[in-house]
């Protein structure tokens, strides 16, 4: 017997080991900050925050500065006209003559009307900032409500693998008390037996527990952004709401869902994406001005030297009138992406109310389960603890005894997942209802 012993208490000596403890509280601060999705998304936001600025949307002046300079040398020959029809010519050549020719200069341009493209170019500047505003809060409930998934299906893993361990103890007690009955001759090796099998069996279900525990840790290092195989234990402890009430949370869902908020923000934009469309198909006036200055010396010919400084100003006007039709074109693509962006709008309210319903069955469902398996669990270990009694008097065989054991564990795991899986239809409903990152 005690070939089997030894094994069996190496199984059992596997423990967690000196542990970081890591409350659901710590876990979401830590994924808040280091997440990596969640710092994607925050560039992201930056990305949109730099480009809503008056200079991108074209409300600012521009200004250029320009500068040149030119040198010539070369040989010329002239001939000149001097005096009237028939007057002879004068002939002048000149060697190596140098030209300089220097330019400076200072320009200012503001258009004054573009048919209000600019200020909607503001405004889409601004809409995009407030989706990329959503886009990153909608990244960070997905993560949250990854964290708070992993985290419980890390807790809820460490609890079966105490069940297991607890079924562990109890086959080895049925085990030894067999082995006895047979030294004494009260009973068969076939029992023995039997209960070896179940015995090893119960182990290899441990095993499988610590397996599932083991990737359970990992996926909340990896949301959380530590070392994979960091160790951390979390708190088994499950506390369910039960003051949640449908109303107030369909309220919340229409005002607060971070889907619907970005089908609205996204609809607005194609809104303002039509009307800088229509821009396009208005005249445009701008004012320019500035500051020249000209240089020019020659050692050929007779203007040896010319230079000119001065501001010039003045106004200027284009109208497009026709353009291959592209700008008709892209009103009409403006006006279906509007109206595809209004469909968007309505389907995500019809997605958000299926959804809302849904997660709020899931949610009464998992309690009224949650609530019966306890009932459930009192039966199954009053069943096991007089079975148990009875199997020691000798009125119940070996066979009777583990499906009584097998009932009890079975119950006490089946309340195990279903108290998880009542907090994580919470969880999922406060997360439709857009109140999780309050939750959290």
């Amino acid at each position: 017997m005690i070939k089997y012993i030894l094994p069996l208490a190496f199984i059992l000596s596997i423990s967690a080991q000196a542990q970081e403890k890591l409350s659901l509280k710590n876990a979401v601060a830590r994924a808040l900050e280091q997440n990596l999705s969640i710092k994607v998304a925050e560039q992201d936001l930056r990305i949109a925050d730099k480009n809503n600025n008056w200079g991108n949307a074209g409300l600012l002046p521009q200004l250029n500065a320009s500068g040149s300079f030119g040198h010539s040398q070369v040989d010329q020959q002239q001939q000149l006209a001097v005096g009237g029809d028939g007057a002879p010519l004068v002939e002048q050549e000149f060697k190596d003559a140098v030209s300089d020719n220097y330019q400076a200069g200072i320009n200012a341009s503001y258009v004054l009307f573009d048919g209000l493209g600019r200020l909607n170019n503001l405004k889409r500047l601004q809409l995009q900032e407030d989706l990329s505003d959503v886009q990153l809060r909608f990244t960070i409930e997905n993560t949250l409500l990854n964290v708070f998934n992993a985290y419980y299906n890390l807790a809820r893993q460490e609890e079966l693998m105490l069940i297991a361990k607890e079924a562990i103890k109890l086959s080895q007690e049925r085990y030894e008390r067999a082995e006895i009955a047979v030294e004494l001759g009260s009973s068969s090796r076939i029992e023995a037996l039997s209960a070896l099998v179940d015995l090893r069996r119960d182990s290899v279900t441990y095993l499988n527990s610590q397996r599932d525990f083991q990737q359970g840790m990992r996926q909340l290092n990896f949301l959380l952004n530590f070392p994979v195989d960091t160790l951390v234990k979390v708190d088994t402890l499950v506390e369910l709401s039960n003051n949640l009430e449908y109303v107030p949370l369909h309220q919340s869902a229409m005002q607060n869902n971070a889907a619907i908020i970005q089908a609205q923000v996204n609809r607005e934009l194609q809104k303002r994406n039509l009307n800088v469309a229509w821009s396009d198909r208005m005249p445009e006036v701008a004012a320019n001005a500035g500051y020249n200055y000209s240089r020019q010396e020659n050692e050929g010919g007779f203007l040896r030297l010319s230079q000119s400084t001065g501001w010039q100003y003045g106004l200027s006007a284009q109208w497009n009138l026709f353009n291959s039709y592209r700008s008709q074109t892209a009103v009409e693509v403006a006006r279906i992406a509007v109206f595809q962006s209004e469909l968007a709008t309505e389907q995500a309210r019809l997605q958000l109310k299926t959804d809302l319903a849904n997660a709020w069955l899931n949610y009464k469902h998992a309690q009224k389960i949650s609530a019966m398996e306890k009932r459930n669990l009192a039966v199954a270990l009053l069943n096991y603890q007089r079975t148990k009694e009875a199997y020691r008097l000798g009125q119940v065989n070996n066979v009777q005894l583990r499906e009584a054991q097998i009932n009890y564990i079975n119950s006490k795991a089946s309340l195990n997942n279903l108290q998880y899986q009542a907090k994580v239809a919470e969880i999922d409903l406060q997360r439709v209802a857009g109140t999780l990152m309050d939750a959290g």
